[in-house]
């Protein structure tokens, strides 16, 4: 009998380790790549592939990025070298909504995962995504818009759009028009689109004021539109307007304390990135997701509840992910997705409308 103990305790040492290996989680991930195809070289844009890239190395990604420059040809492009170089997976912000559908093509020919973010793509018959977050920016130029109308309810708006052809422009005047609408005020004066970009803003400020046009309140796409904006008009002493915008980037947050910026709807690219990772993560492993999820943000920013912000800052972002100061994991973001499924198709079924007729 003594012989035959220690063949007992090895045997039970063995069943034990092959009992916890298969108890342990997956890492089908590790030292995996993958290529982060970006749709042009505006500011948050960058912090998306900064944020990508920091987030994809703490969970053992390698990434490697490619810029479009807002050029659907040279986004499919992108993917086509993404592929020949071996990716593993890929993950866009596309350039253009009618440029998206052949990236998807050439992948799905390829038989190598595609993931997108923000944007609506398109898609051909018989293809299809392997996961999409975005967050819903018909809702987001919703947001504002119901802000706006119940601060101020009787004035005249002006709404700096976006770039164009993406459908997430497209997505904020929607939204923004919808609240307004609702609230029975006069519609936004739409202006040329500043493509997100501080630069392109400030002669569509000086356009503005130059009109004579009377206006009360400017609806800035995002905030680098919203800098923008306010440098034309501390230049020119334009006093007594009220500037609000979309993105909730951190470095507008002095703005909102001060109230040069009045309030703003946050999509932190830093989350965006996240949940994508997230789901590549749980594709790699074989594990169940939402495939298109979209993201409600969860409050309209103002210097009130600056402390509930998540920051675009990959740093602090990291930090603050670490020490769960906000809600930044993929399963709590599929659960409010799908108790607001109707919101959702509402919005979503308000933008075909508009894209199918500008």
């Amino acid at each position: 009998m003594k012989r035959f103990l220690p063949l007992l305790v090895a045997l039970v040492l063995v069943l034990s380790m092959a009992a916890a290996l298969a108890e342990a989680p997956k890492d089908n991930v590790t030292g995996k790549t993958v290529y982060f195809i970006n749709a042009g070289p505006d500011d948050y844009y960058a912090q998306f592939g900064d944020a990508f890239k920091a987030i994809g190395a703490e969970v053992g990604l390698v990434v490697k990025e490619l810029n479009s420059d807002y050029n659907p040809e040279q986004e499919l492009a992108n993917v086509q070298d993404a592929i020949s170089a071996g990716a593993d997976a890929i993950a866009v912000i596309t350039a253009g909504t009618a440029g998206s559908a052949e990236s998807i093509a050439a992948a799905n020919a390829a038989n190598v995962p595609i993931f997108f973010i923000a944007g609506k793509p398109e898609l051909k018959e018989g293809t299809d995504l392997n996961g999409h977050v975005t967050d819903n920016f018909v809702m987001m130029g919703y947001m504002i818009g119901k802000w706006v109308a119940d601060n101020y309810p009787d004035a005249q708006c002006v709404n700096i759009p976006g770039f164009l052809g993406q459908s997430t422009a497209e997505g904020e005047i929607v939204g923004f028009d919808m609240a307004l609408e609702e609230a029975g005020m006069k519609p936004a004066i739409l202006t040329k689109s500043s493509e997100w970009q501080r630069t392109l803003a400030i002669p569509i400020a000086q356009d503005l004021i130059a009109s004579g046009v009377d206006f009360d309140v400017v609806f800035c796409c995002n905030e680098e539109t919203y800098f923008g904006v306010k440098q034309v008009f501390d230049e020119l002493g334009i006093t007594g307007k009220v500037l609000v915008s979309n993105n909730g980037k951190d470095d507008a947050w002095p703005d909102l304390a001060s109230g040069a910026l009045a309030a703003t709807v946050p999509n932190p690219p830093s989350l965006n990135a996240d949940i994508s990772i997230q789901q590549i993560i749980r594709y790699f492993n074989g594990e169940d997701f939402v495939r298109y999820l979209q993201i409600k943000p969860p409050f309209v920013l103002t210097g009130e509840n600056l402390d509930k912000a998540i920051p675009w800052t990959v740093s602090d972002y990291l930090a603050g992910r670490a020490a769960d100061a906000f809600q930044w994991k993929l399963a709590d973001y599929e659960a409010a997705f799908e108790a607001s499924r109707e919101e959702f198709a509402k919005f979503d079924e308000k933008l075909i409308e508009y894209l199918a007729t500008h």
